[in-house]
């Protein structure tokens, strides 16, 4: 699916701006598939009695490489979500329930680690002034973003 811009935006929506947003949503979502990824190498290699120690730590040292810079490529996606919302060019909506949901939903079961903490701290820390403002003209967004934000510092 694709990221569904307000209709009152609709038109001042350029092709461009769609194309972004797309990439943005497929990007934020494919980190999370390698992410999966990584890990189950980096268990297997842990686990595999076949390889020699020089050749785990070899491979493992690899693997870790590729999660640093994954990483990193997340924290800049997620920073580059955020600055988005700050400039309306996605919503509120979005934010809410596709970025700080999705990652919330992580924590709640049992997945979260260490990136994805620091993802959700990232994105409350470039939009959570503007989401507090932006959540307080509407009870409901208003309840979400409290939820949220309780959940994750819980």
């Amino acid at each position: 699916s694709s990221i569904k811009i307000p209709e009152e935006a609709n038109a001042k929506v350029s092709p461009f701006q769609k194309t972004l947003l797309n990439r943005c949503q497929k990007e934020f979502f494919r980190e999370k598939d390698d992410e999966k990824l990584i890990d189950g190498k980096i268990k297997e290699t842990q686990e595999d009695k076949t390889l020699t120690n020089q050749k785990r730590k070899d491979e493992l040292e690899e693997l870790y490489y590729q999660r640093f810079k994954l990483k990193r490529k997340m924290l800049g996606n997620i920073n580059f979500i955020g600055e988005l919302y700050n400039v309306n060019m996605i919503s509120i909506k979005i934010i809410q329930m596709q970025c700080i949901t999705n990652l919330i939903d992580k924590k709640n079961k049992r997945h979260l680690n260490d990136d994805s903490v620091e993802c959700l701290a990232k994105l409350f820390t470039v939009v959570g002034s503007k989401l507090e403002g932006d959540a307080s003209e509407d009870d409901k967004k208003k309840q979400v973003f409290e939820d949220s934000y309780a959940q994750f510092k819980s």
